[in-house]
């Protein structure tokens, strides 16, 4: 099971004090996510009480994806997250890479007992597709990495966490 990463992870407050000048982007990802009623109701359905999220400080997605999962996490109340340092545990990210790569964040939805009831992540697919609009011209050297992880950020602004939610509550419904 995986018990033992999870006692092992910090808590949330413990993680974002590694966060440095990206704490106020982490900040205001967590301010543009609001949580309707609506949006409530769907939270409180779900059956997950822990999730173990492998990241890293300096991750852009992680910056824009956890402060919206924190913030369903205060809302739904029932979920305790706590956060693995990734290049700390090359043993745990191996076992759940995406596509043969140690991409992260990476969200990892428990059981009570330390099961696995989903994994979720690096990014919600309207940012992936982003991605892979660009892939080869980034592989052929006709555009920087930079440029479209850029493209990325300016989503996550504008879309104010509305994408992480719903592909997270649409993975959740596939459970």
């Amino acid at each position: 099971s995986l018990n033992t990463y999870y006692d092992a992870a910090m808590n949330y407050k413990e993680y974002i004090q590694l966060l440095g000048e990206n704490l106020a982007l982490h900040q205001l990802h967590y301010k543009k996510f609001i949580i309707s009623d609506d949006k409530l109701a769907e939270l409180k359905s779900l059956n997950a009480s822990r999730i173990l999220v492998i990241t890293e400080p300096w991750c852009g997605d992680s910056l824009a994806l956890l402060p919206v999962i924190w913030k369903m996490s205060e809302a739904k109340s029932d979920w305790e997250i706590k956060i693995i340092l990734r290049d700390k545990h090359p043993d745990l990210i191996d076992q759940f890479l995406t596509n043969n790569v140690r991409a992260i964040p990476v969200f990892l939805f428990l059981d009570n007992s330390g099961e696995l009831i989903l994994k979720w992540g690096p990014r919600p697919e309207k940012a992936q597709e982003i991605f892979e609009m660009h892939r080869d011209l980034i592989a052929t050297g006709q555009l920087e990495k930079t440029e479209v992880i850029k493209k990325i950020r300016t989503f996550y602004a504008k879309n104010r966490g509305e994408a992480v939610y719903q592909d997270l509550m649409h993975s959740m419904e596939k459970k």
